[in-house]
């Protein structure tokens, strides 16, 4: 009997993880891709001009094209011209990318990396 118990309890436990997995996985899918509409939307509005929308164009004619980043860099030098206040008064092309980083809320700043990096990183 206590073997019968112990089957149903494993059944039922296997039965509740199946159907989370299966609500849980399509949600987490989802909610991966409208992060990444929300960043494309932001790279449209704020990068594309400067970066291109294929992430080859050179902005301002100096710096590299996104395509030659890889994700770690990319991670890297947004986290440091949205975090660096100092960036804005800095003058160039760092005071330009700090000015259009540093108003996004952390939302959007995380959608806008993630599309960066998986639409452009040298490394996708």
């Amino acid at each position: 009997m206590v073997l019968k118990k112990g089957i149903k309890m494993k059944t039922i436990l296997l039965k509740i993880i199946f159907i989370c997995l299966c609500i849980i996985i399509p949600c987490s899918s989802f909610a991966q891709e409208a992060e990444e509409d929300i960043g494309g939307q932001i790279f449209k509005k704020r990068c594309a001009g400067c970066h291109g929308k294929d992430g080859k164009v050179q902005a301002y004619g100096i710096s590299r094209k996104l395509v030659e980043i890889s994700s770690a860099e990319m991670n890297d030098r947004l986290i440091l011209f949205n975090s660096d206040k100092n960036l804005q008064n800095s003058g160039g092309v760092s005071a330009v990318m700090s000015k259009q980083t540093s108003n996004l809320n952390q939302q959007e700043f995380n959608s806008v990396l993630l599309y960066v990096q998986q639409n452009f990183a040298a490394d996708k």
